[in-house]
């Protein structure tokens, strides 16, 4: 994900909604953004994202002070495991313990068949966050233990700490954007 504007999310819809979440923390215009930082962010995070979480059209978006916290745990546990899948390492194992835990807790959600098509139909106990947690998760633990691991980059331009999964032969960078700004400063490398 990146921002065009602060307000609007631009999705990329092939990339797992795990990469997607910890692509809420990058670089737009050389300044460091955190889209889920704050309550309002979260919220239009968990919006934008709504039908990748299986949360149906009219579900509320409500998040608070403490979902931020926990929205910064998961994307720091969720890419301390792909950070260590790129440079393969070892994750922490308070890491890996907590995107396992909330992954299973995808299992709480049951498919319905109402007339507009199937839907995830979540239990009314679990908040926005709870969702969040357990989609993310699930998305991560099944990126990794997939063969499309092995297509998982961190994208090497100048100021882009994103992810990616390298979908076409040859890609190298997470955005035409970042590829273009690897080769200006690969130019005015080669320049000086």
């Amino acid at each position: 994900m990146t921002t065009h504007g602060r307000d609007t999310l631009e999705i990329r819809p092939l990339e797992p909604l795990a990469v997607e979440f910890t692509s809420s923390w990058h670089f737009d215009a050389g300044v460091l953004i955190d889209e889920v930082s704050t309550p309002q962010g979260l919220a239009h995070w968990a919006g934008t994202y709504r039908s990748r979480l299986g949360m149906a059209a009219g579900t509320p978006v409500e998040v608070g002070a403490c979902d931020v916290t926990t929205a910064l745990a998961v994307r720091g546990a969720v890419r301390d495991l792909l950070d260590a899948m790129v440079d393969l390492s070892v994750p922490p194992q308070s890491s890996l313990d907590l995107v396992t835990g909330q992954a299973q807790r995808v299992q709480e959600a049951r498919v319905t068949w109402p007339p507009a098509g199937p839907q995830l139909e979540w239990p009314g106990h679990m908040r926005t966050m709870d969702i969040i947690s357990a989609q993310v998760c699930a998305s991560a633990t099944r990126l990794l233990t997939s063969p499309r691991r092995d297509l998982l980059r961190r994208c090497p331009a100048p100021s882009c700490v994103l992810f990616f999964t390298a979908l076409r032969t040859g890609q190298q960078w997470c955005s035409p954007a970042c590829g273009n700004r690897a080769r200006v400063a690969r130019h005015s490398a080669k320049a000086r």
